[in-house]
């Protein structure tokens, strides 16, 4: 292989690789009352965060970024009785983490050679953030959107509202059920 195929090579690897750094890990699930007429919802309210009563700077994150998806989908904050109460629960766990990269071989003055790997072992910390959609009249929940991703202890406030905001995007994505059908 010439050097210019190499660089090439090299260079779509290393392209593919920054590309997969880049992406976030969250994971994300709904489910919801497929008898529910998400079409009579109109208004909602945010339920107080519990969980949340001593991180009031959490909790207001939690409630801009679900707001925000919300208003996106033609719901609005009630300002009287709600069609929606909001109910959110978090939680966090350490989960163990193995990543091991490297191992390849190529071919070199004497032949095959064998790579080095390397491999990591470390504890991260995992969060998983619920979101409840209960119909008020009824107190029936109608949705319920789940997303986990590790949490980055060194993140700023900045970057972990951009986090949020990302996740709840993903998760409020295909609200209401069958609107991109």
């Amino acid at each position: 292989m010439n050097n210019t195929k190499r660089f090439l090579v090299i260079a779509a690897v290393l392209g593919l690789a920054a590309g997969l750094v880049a992406c976030s890990t969250v994971t994300v699930s709904t489910d919801y009352d497929p008898a529910a007429n998400f079409a009579q919802y109109k208004t909602f309210t945010i339920m107080p965060l519990e969980q949340f009563k001593n991180i009031p700077i959490t909790a207001d994150r939690i409630k801009m970024a679900i707001t925000q998806e919300m208003q996106a989908r033609g719901l609005q904050p009630a300002s009287g009785p709600a069609d929606l109460e909001v109910n959110v629960f978090a939680k966090l766990a350490q989960e163990t983490q193995v990543t091991s990269t490297g191992g390849y071989g190529g071919w070199g003055y004497r032949g095959w050679g064998g790579g080095m790997s390397t491999t990591t072992i470390q504890n991260v910390n995992v969060g998983t953030l619920v979101v409840d959609l209960v119909d008020a009249k009824t107190t029936k929940p109608v949705w319920r959107g789940m997303a986990s991703d590790t949490i980055d202890p060194k993140s700023t406030g900045e970057q972990k509202q951009e986090a949020l905001n990302y996740a709840m995007n993903q998760m409020f994505e295909k609200y209401p059920p069958g609107a991109g059908k």
